[in-house]
């Protein structure tokens, strides 16, 4: 375990932790424009701290490795209380909240000291990579995952409903860059928050929305050149949507 990388309090050395915390600064190229972090860089540190908490557990990484299986996130749900600033240093907790069928449940916290700054809760699907289909979560996997159920931050996510953004919205296209692509062959969950925040900013939108909840439908692959981000404005909400290719990769609601 690495010096910034912790275990829950208490726990035995080497066994596997109930909460799992990774500690990091808020660098020069996590922040936007106004010197504060930006929302890719806060779903890449939660998306950190969850890869290292599952490798932890033997299935994160690793598994991809040694299994040609993966975790892929499908829905999430996100409220932040403060956008830290440049050289802040960031505590992101995160632990695993059960595991049913084909599908993993995570909560994160992040803290600035003891000053909490989000929350979130997440949905993930179990990947097999060589048959690119959804699978049953491995017996020996679900087991290895110790569960805190009941502290989720959004307990109802697997049932929200979001729906796709009306005809003739605002929006804007965006170029899929060589560094959106990870390792498993397909653009990271964190550009979409990248896409997302430039299309609010270019479109005279606040940049920064205290909550956002998102539905992942379908993977965009090094083949997609740019991507349409659609916005509706519904109230205090903006509803948008990832697409392109003649479907939709995304869809969900950012609010104020």
């Amino acid at each position: 375990m690495k010096p910034n990388e912790s275990a829950q309090p208490g726990a035995p050395s080497g066994a596997v932790s109930e909460v799992f915390a990774v500690d990091r600064l808020v660098s020069f190229w996590n922040v936007d424009r106004d010197n504060l972090l930006s929302l890719r860089s806060l779903f890449a540190f939660m998306q950190e701290a969850a890869i290292r908490h599952a490798d932890q557990c033997g299935s994160g990484a690793r598994a991809k490795q040694e299994r040609n299986e993966t975790w892929v996130l499908q829905r999430m749900a996100v409220r932040v209380e403060r956008y830290p600033r440049y050289d802040e240093a960031l505590r992101v907790t995160t632990w695993s909240s059960g595991i049913r069928a084909f599908k993993g449940f995570r909560d994160f916290r992040v803290h600035c000291g003891r000053e909490p700054v989000a929350s979130a809760s997440s949905v993930w699907l179990y990947l097999d990579l060589a048959r690119k289909a959804i699978c049953r979560v491995p017996r020996d996997v679900a087991d290895g995952f110790p569960a805190r159920p009941g502290e989720a931050f959004f307990p109802d996510l697997e049932r929200l409903r979001l729906g796709p953004v009306a005809g003739g919205p605002i929006g804007r296209d965006i170029s899929v860059r060589y560094s959106d692509v990870d390792g498993n062959g397909h653009v990271n969950n964190t550009a979409y928050f990248d896409y997302l925040q430039t299309a609010l900013a270019a479109e005279g939108f606040p940049p920064r929305p205290r909550t956002v909840q998102v539905q992942f439908l379908r993977e965009i692959t090094p083949a997609v050149e740019h991507v349409r981000v659609s916005l509706e404005r519904r109230g205090q909400e903006v509803a948008f949507g990832i697409g392109g290719g003649g479907g939709a990769f995304a869809q969900g609601a950012a609010a104020y």
